[in-house]
């Protein structure tokens, strides 16, 4: 029971981070993402300029939604886990759910790098 209601409000939890981060990534791509201190990635090049702020959302917009896809991915597993308790215990999830964040995350580094290095310097 206690494993279910893990898996259950970790795939609440998952859902809604993978709703959010994937409306985020939208509004990237889109370039309707203003320049402020909360969404977005938020590197120091990001802040030089308006023009610098939009190039490097919409560089890093791609990993932003394949992040939002890993949220969904990761509350599909916790759902699996919290019905299969006996076959699939709670650390497979959270061990593949931390390797794909990882992942993203660092994907998203990147992007924002290399989008960094193609502006302008000013």
């Amino acid at each position: 029971m206690e494993d279910f209601l893990a898996g259950m409000l970790m795939t609440v939890v998952f859902a809604a981070s993978g709703v959010l981060v994937t409306v985020i990534g939208v509004k990237m791509k889109r370039g309707t993402l203003k320049p402020n201190s909360f969404a977005g990635v938020r590197i120091p090049r990001a802040y030089r300029s308006e023009e610098d702020w939009y190039q490097i959302q919409s560089a890093c917009a791609n990993a932003v939604l394949l992040l939002g896809f890993i949220c969904f991915d990761s509350a599909v597993l916790f759902v699996i886990q919290a019905f299969l308790p006996e076959i699939i215990p709670f650390v497979v999830p959270v061990v593949i759910m931390l390797i794909q964040m990882v992942l993203g995350i660092a994907l998203i580094w990147y992007a924002a790098l290399t989008a960094g290095k193609e502006s302008p310097k000013r």
